[in-house]
């Protein structure tokens, strides 16, 4: 599946789509307590939708170090999605799935699951990252 066959999908579906470079889109969507950017990325095997930001690792080591582990938990409570952490301390949700079978059921999978765990847990998150 290629990105505009990607983006066909998320725009049938009624996502709002920007194209970002050749491998990105960029769309985003409301949850009960604010707007999160959602990316989708190309790679030659792999396709990822990342909520990017989700949160942001609080500069205190003993914060930082309670919040990831907080999300070591979730990763193993959670399906299909999981949470990282960047070099610039922003935290991910992310879903990640393998180009060559890609579907539109497993896009939509993916958006609804991400949306849908970006709202259970962004506020416990919050809470702990200090914002």
């Amino acid at each position: 599946m290629t990105l505009d066959e990607i983006r066909a999908v998320l725009e049938a579906q009624g996502w709002p789509v920007e194209r970002l470079s050749e491998a990105t889109i960029r769309s985003r969507f409301r949850s009960k307590d604010r707007i999160f950017p959602l990316f989708v990325h190309l790679e030659p095997l792999f396709v990822t939708f990342a909520v990017i930001p989700f949160a942001r690792l609080p500069e205190d080591p003993d914060s930082a170090e309670a919040l990831m582990s907080r999300l070591l938990k979730l990763n193993r409570e959670i399906n299909l999605a999981k949470y990282s952490v960047d070099d610039d301390g922003d935290i991910i949700l992310s879903v990640e799935y393998r180009i060559e079978h890609l579907d539109p059921s497993e896009i939509r999978d993916a958006v609804d699951v991400l949306s849908f765990y970006a709202d259970k847990h962004h506020e416990d998150v919050n809470k702990l990252a200090g914002a």
